[in-house]
């Protein structure tokens, strides 16, 4: 490994060091430490010495480096944190839709700027890069929500939130040169969006400027599923797609000319997408790469991904966090180091196809081995056919891609000409959902780390092919590794469906500030309410994957108890991986946007949506469950449904969010049973679970489900109420899942 590289590395790690585990006030000493490694490499000679003295200096480098950095920020970012003050912010791009409120990045103006995002709604559409805006703002610090330590804005060099509390003053600004590439963005998508219609558009937009926003939840969920998402995040792959546009144009042996035309095009291509991470590691890569034969320098592709990265961090060390960042230069370190490896296994492969194929596969293979703890932690899955699926995709995504750039560069000048080319994208853009599409309809084509026994299963696979890695030569040692991991993840997928398939099984699912419930009994299956107010989760995908991983993928009821987000905005997501038989919902006593959403997934998945208006029982395997019709008046809330789930002797019962004057109207119109279990009511608000519902019931567990939130649940007058009646409680934000198992 080249020295540039050595001392990269050593950067990168110190900077990591500095964000995961060394608190701020340890980095001179940290600093010192690394300079005393330096010393130390003076004992040495030759080679030895010279690593010890690059590594250690450049450790210290970066904890030096990072000291300063982070501690300009935190004075920027003290300096501006406060409830309600006078803001004056420059617009650094368009408005981008949430799910709930648009927002976009902005930079504070006055002696302590700093970049920022804003949030608000319709009218930041109307705002254009280069425009001024100012007015009375709420100012937080975006490393942190309610005490919890957040990475997703400050990895993408975002340091405060600001919420506008009345009308925004607004000032246009001068078309600046430096906001050229959002114009063009801009441009771009607007011709997308006239080429391609409602049905494609969105797709399109992703794959070639890496704009999800527009993706529909079941594209987003049947990519993601089938191990394809890459392909609609701007990455690499893209980069190398464009190279490869410009490289069949140019010619690859007329070196110079390549590199004058392939580099500013690249680079031009960076910057219209937004400077991401996995797009800058790529054009540095391929610019050195394509100016090392031009100088006499060998093309070292690990020294220039190592100086890709030292050059984002240099430019952002919070940029160590970022998912994308770790997910592109992982993968770029399993393609580089691990995937020729897993190539030579069968080096005497002499068709072309299969060849070609094979090629594939060991290059996600060597992908998936770097980036499946990752995955783990970020996505909670692993795509098991996600290599077939690339090999299937081997040949649409670069024509699509390619075809969807000459449509936006025709279409640019004479739209009828790029009707011509959006035919030819749109064709593989129909083909790449409907093969994904197909993919996630084969059961375990995703495991999910739900499984608690996953992540010991990932361990091992691991560790068993790192010693065939490291025992020598042969394919033998291989086959045996891929046998041994096969069947041990059969046996590891089986073990949480054996466990479900019993008279009664229900799972409180951790959704953060929202509630899910599986309840399940002898291969049926029930969810009541899927829905959750924290921002970065999604309900719908937690309970599929706790369903997929109990071996349901199909429900016989979704029960929702009332149209609040918390409790339904994950339906889409749900739906879109899972086949729902029934829906059981309360009549909407006034206009109710999720009703609207409903009624349309139950008409566009041809589910059965049946109201209760009286209550009504239903079979559940073993098990029964009894659906009260709302007791109340008032309110969204106070209209819910109510439930007791029964198997024999064992009685759960959910409230939803009812107050506490309608718990007493339960209690007293319906004939409760003394219940073991209560899902406890508005997530531990002090105004549900009375002290009336608790004596007619008498419960003996109580399940809260809450999670980071502004409204003090649980409260503690809610829980020593129930504390006084002997109840044993529990918390998906502190002990996530929360299962009940009746043998």
């Amino acid at each position: 490994m080249r020295k540039l590289a050595i001392a990269a590395l050593a950067f990168s790690a110190g900077t990591a060091l500095c964000h995961y585990l060394l608190p701020l006030s340890a980095l001179p000493y940290a600093a010192l430490g690394a300079l005393v490694l330096c010393l130390l490499g003076l004992i040495w000679r030759g080679e030895t010495r010279l690593r010890l003295l690059l590594i250690g200096g450049a450790l210290a480098a970066a904890f030096v480096y990072n000291l300063a950095y982070i501690t300009d920020v935190r004075d920027r970012v003290d300096h501006w944190v406060g409830e309600d003050m006078a803001v004056e912010a420059q617009v650094l791009d368009y408005a981008a839709y949430t799910g709930s409120r648009y927002r976009l990045p902005v930079r504070v103006k006055g002696e302590q700027e700093i970049t920022a995002m804003l949030y608000g709604g319709e009218e930041l559409c109307a705002l254009v890069p280069g425009d001024t805006v100012s007015g009375q703002m709420t100012v937080q610090d975006a490393s942190s929500i309610h005490d919890d330590p957040l990475t997703a804005f400050t990895a993408k060099g975002r340091f405060l939130l600001l919420f506008f509390k009345d009308e925004l003053e607004v000032v246009p600004g001068e078309r600046s040169i430096r906001f050229w590439p959002k114009y063009a963005a801009k441009k771009v998508g607007e011709t997308i969006d006239l080429l391609y219609g409602e049905r494609f558009a969105p797709f399109l937009r992703a794959l070639l400027v890496g704009d999800r926003t527009e993706l529909t939840e079941t594209q987003n969920t049947i990519l993601s599923e089938a191990g394809v998402y890459h392909i609609t995040s701007v990455s690499g792959m893209h980069c190398s797609f464009l190279f490869g546009i410009v490289a069949w144009l140019v010619g690859k042996q007329r070196q110079r000319l390549l590199a004058a035309v392939a580099i500013p095009l690249l680079w031009g291509y960076v910057l219209l997408v937004g400077c991401q991470a996995s797009m800058v590691r790529a054009a540095v890569m391929l610019t050195l790469l394509l100016l090392g034969p031009l100088f006499d320098r060998e093309s070292d592709a690990v020294t220039a991904l190592s100086l890709a990265l030292l050059i984002l961090l240099l430019a952002n060390p919070y940029a160590v966090a970022d998912i994308g960042l770790q997910l592109s230069f992982g993968a770029m370190a399993g393609l580089l180091l691990l995937s020729p490896r897993v190539y030579r296994l069968f080096p005497t492969i002499r068709n072309r196809a299969l060849r070609s194929a094979w090629r594939t596969v060991s290059a996600s293979i060597g992908v998936i081995a770097v980036t499946a703890p990752l995955s783990a932690v970020y996505f909670n899955n692993i795509s098991l056919l996600g290599p077939i699926a690339n090999i299937l995709l081997l040949w649409v995504s670069p024509v699509t891609f390619g075809a969807g750039v000459a449509s936006v560069a025709a279409g640019l000048l004479l739209p009828p000409v790029g009707m011509v080319a959006a035919l030819v994208a749109s064709g593989g853009a129909w083909c790449i959902l409907a093969m994904s599409e197909l993919i996630t309809r084969i059961p375990y084509h995703a495991v999910y780390f739900t499984n608690p026994y996953l992540k010991y299963w990932l361990v091992y696979a691991l560790a068993l092919f790192a010693y065939c890695a490291a025992a020598g030569k042969g394919r033998r040692k291989y086959a045996l590794a891929a046998v041994l991991a096969s069947v041990s993840l059969v046996v590891t997928a089986w073990l949480p469906v054996q466990q479900s398939r019993c008279r009664l099984y229900a799972v409180s699912v951790n959704v953060g500030q929202g509630a899910s419930t599986l309840l399940s009994s002898n291969g049926a299956a029930a969810l009541v309410d899927c829905g959750s107010n924290n921002s970065f989760i999604d309900a719908g995908d937690a309970a599929a994957d706790l369903l997929n991983t109990c071996g349901y993928y199909t429900l016989d009821y979704l029960i929702l108890t009332h149209y609040h987000t918390d409790h339904a905005n994950g339906i889409e997501a749900l739906l879109a991986r899972l086949r729902v038989e029934t829906i059981l919902a309360p009549v909407p006593m006034e206009e109710e946007p999720l009703h609207e959403v409903l009624t349309e997934l139950a008409e566009k998945y041809g589910i059965t949506l049946r109201y209760i208006t009286e209550d009504a029982a239903f079979p559940l395997g073993d098990a029964s469950v009894q659906v009260f019709a709302p007791v109340g008046m008032g309110g969204t809330n106070e209209e819910g449904l109510s439930m007791v789930c029964s198997e024999g002797n064992f009685d759960l019962l959910v409230t939803g969010d009812m107050n506490t004057t309608n718990e007493q109207v339960l209690s007293a119109r319906k004939n409760l049973p003394d219940i073991e279990v209560l899902l406890v009511g508005h997530h531990g608000s002090k105004y549900a679970t009375s002290e009336a519902l608790l004596e007619s019931c008498a419960p003996e567990v109580g399940i809260i489900s809450v999670g980071t939130n502004s409204y003090g649940h649980p409260t503690e007058e809610a829980m020593q109420r129930m504390v006084r009646r002997g109840m044993t409680l529990y918390r998906t934000d502190m002990q996530g899942n929360i299962t009940i198992r009746i043998e």
